[in-house]
């Protein structure tokens, strides 16, 4: 028999503080959660839930205003775990290509970022081939995406080019979601019915906001799991580190801060 849903949530939250140490940096405990949080893949959430993930909001940001680790994290990097977003340390890595995208561009490039406006967009509670995704840098290392490409993936290979972009704009309103309770919210209100759950709707989004910033608290207590809303039960979501999602182009300026060289052969 599975544990409940908010068992398995707290489990995780558990695994998340198992090497929590107060002399550890905030660097490797960075790292930590990115390599615990990318194991719960949807197969993975299934095989641990029994494919029971419906949680209520309110119990599953409790399980995350109990972890150690992100109470740890927001002494030094808040922005990180409960926002609002840092708009001067916003971090883009472009990768090499791959055979699935031989296209890959390893540079920004305004006139090939994509829109949502107007645009139809498959269901997805994390959307791809459109917007542009960025992470926080920390103050003295490296943002969680390089983080996760550390960690090893065959669909990313090098060179690897991190872009540091600039966002002034006060009109670039970004929602913050900081946690289970928001995640629904949100959900909510730009529904997209599909297969019988819910998805945000991210063409209505873009015509409200020019990105969408998703903390670490919100991850640990939303990924893989689901919300009763007004339309249904949310299809779950899987974010992995914390990321801004960007649907309009409002990049005041873009800088190249390392290139990290192919694999040796």
């Amino acid at each position: 028999m599975h544990p409940t849903p908010i068992g398995i949530l707290a489990r995780r939250a558990a695994d998340l503080d198992a090497s929590t140490d107060p002399n550890t940096s905030t660097d490797a405990g960075l790292r930590h959660f990115t390599s615990v949080m990318s194991l719960w893949t949807e197969p993975e959430t299934a095989a641990r839930t029994g494919g029971r993930t419906v949680v209520e909001p309110s119990a599953a940001d409790e399980v995350a205003d109990g972890c150690e680790l992100l109470r740890r994290l927001a002494r030094d990097e808040p922005s990180l775990v409960r926002g609002p977003l840092d708009r001067t340390r916003q971090h883009w890595i472009g990768t090499g290509p791959h055979e699935l995208m031989p296209s890959r561009q390893a540079t920004l490039n305004r006139e090939w970022f994509t829109t949502s406006r107007g645009v139809p967009i498959p269901p997805s509670t994390k959307p791809f081939h459109v917007g542009l995704y960025t992470s926080t840098a920390q103050r003295n290392g490296p943002g969680m995406w390089r983080m996760y490409l550390d960690q090893g993936s065959n669909l990313h290979p090098r060179p690897w080019h991190t872009w540091e972009l600039q966002v002034t704009d006060p009109a670039a309103a970004v929602l913050e979601i900081t946690g289970a309770g928001e995640w629904a919210a949100f959900v909510e209100r730009y529904p997209l019915v599909h297969d019988g759950a819910v998805f945000p709707d991210w063409g209505k989004v873009a015509h409200d906001y020019a990105g969408v910033h998703v903390t670490l608290r919100a991850i640990l207590a939303t990924q893989g799991f689901s919300f009763a809303v007004k339309d249904g039960l949310t299809a779950p979501p899987y974010w992995d580190i914390e990321s801004a999602l960007w649907l309009r182009w409002c990049f005041s300026s873009i800088r190249l801060v390392e290139m990290t060289p192919p694999d040796a052969t």
